[in-house]
């Protein structure tokens, strides 16, 4: 595998897009830049012959556009049907099945939940496509699964951290208010 041949210099590429939306807390700035980034990933997918994943990539980035103005199941039963036919024509072998998977999963995780539980079922699918992306060899692809894995951990993390503060700060003022009207 040559590390730095087009196909693979557009994954990296794609993969610094997808890093950026990783690092957001909130869900539009994410959606807008994982549409962005899965643009580059379809292409960077398509170059190295992947055609279930460069389908994937497809449906996940218009799927992410879509997610900033649409929930529920305007969005999730027609993308994941998309997904699963794009699927059976693009099969290739059990590892083809994997990015379909992943789409079917986060479609409905996306079109129905948000904050923290949509970034659980983030990690989960990044593991499916590693798992696809190192069967591809697609350098940038498994990086990105990789990079971006801990990087929703982390940012679950920072989700919990300011989660558990406010509870803390609106418990203050509930103990604050029970003590003024003692």
């Amino acid at each position: 595998m040559d590390f730095f041949s087009a196909p693979q210099l557009l994954g990296y590429i794609a993969y610094a897009v997808s890093l950026t939306g990783a690092l957001q807390k909130n869900d539009k700035k994410l959606f807008l830049l994982f549409a962005a980034s899965n643009a580059l990933f379809s292409i960077h997918h398509f170059l190295l012959g992947n055609i279930s994943a460069c389908l994937s990539k497809i449906i996940v980035g218009s799927r992410m556009y879509l997610n900033i103005y649409f929930k529920g199941a305007v969005i999730a039963y027609p993308f994941a049907a998309i997904a699963l036919i794009s699927g059976y024509f693009s099969y290739k072998n059990p590892y083809s099945l994997l990015p379909v998977a992943a789409v079917v999963l986060a479609t409905f995780v996306a079109a129905y939940s948000g904050g923290i539980k949509l970034r659980i079922c983030f990690i989960f699918c990044c593991c499916l496509w590693l798992i696809h992306d190192i069967a591809g060899r697609s350098a940038g692809g498994a990086v990105e699964d990789i990079t971006s894995i801990l990087i929703y951990s982390f940012t679950l993390w920072r989700m919990k951290k300011d989660q558990k503060k406010s509870l803390n700060d609106s418990g203050s003022s509930v103990k604050l208010q029970q003590d003024r009207a003692a």
